[in-house]
C-alpha cells in the first residue's frame, strides 16, 4: 500500500471537505478542520483528524483529480497509509499523535502526563524512526 492509501474496503468511511483557503494538502497528510476548512494539522489544533485521500494546491485546483473547486475526499474512519516522521519508533497497537511537522504522526509520549486531544489514531505497524508513512487506524477517540 502507498501513501494515502486505505488499507482495508470495508467499515470505512469516507467524506468530502473544504480545504481552507490559501492551504496546499498533500496526500495522506493528516488533517483537521479548523472551522474554516481543512489543513494540514499539528499538536497545536484539537481533532477529530482525518486523512487526506487527495493532494490539492489550492492555486490550482486538479481537474483530473476531480477537483473542479476546493473540496477533497479525506478518510473519516478507517486504516489508512499516512504520513509519519516518527520520533521514536511506532508500535503495532500504541497511539500515535501529531509530530512537529504539519501533517505528519509520531509515536504518542506515553511517559509524560499526556496530551489525550493529540492521539490522532493507533498505529497498526510497528514502523522506524526512519519511516516515511505508517499504517494508522483513524476516527478511533481515547
Amino acid at each position: 500500500m502507498t501513501v494515502g492509501g486505505i488499507m482495508k474496503d470495508q467499515n470505512f468511511i469516507v467524506e468530502v471537505f473544504t480545504v481552507k483557503a490559501s492551504e496546499d494538502i498533500e496526500l495522506g497528510e493528516t488533517v483537521v478542520n479548523d472551522g474554516s476548512g481543512l489543513i494540514a494539522a499539528t499538536s497545536s489544533h484539537l481533532g477529530p483528524y482525518f486523512m487526506a485521500l487527495q493532494a490539492h494546491t489550492y492555486a490550482s485546483p486538479d481537474p483530473e483529480e476531480g477537483q473542479s473547486d476546493h473540496d477533497i475526499r479525506a478518510l473519516v474512519v478507517g486504516v489508512g497509509d499516512c504520513q509519519a516522521k516518527p520520533a521514536a519508533a511506532l508500535v503495532k497497537g500504541r497511539y500515535v499523535e501529531l509530530s512537529t511537522t504539519a501533517g505528519e504522526v509520531t509515536i504518542f509520549d506515553y511517559s509524560g502526563p499526556g496530551n489525550w486531544y493529540d492521539v490522532s489514531g493507533i498505529s497498526l505497524e510497528a514502523v522506524a524512526t526512519t519511516g516515511t508513512d505508517a499504517k494508522v487506524l483513524f476516527g478511533h477517540m481515547p
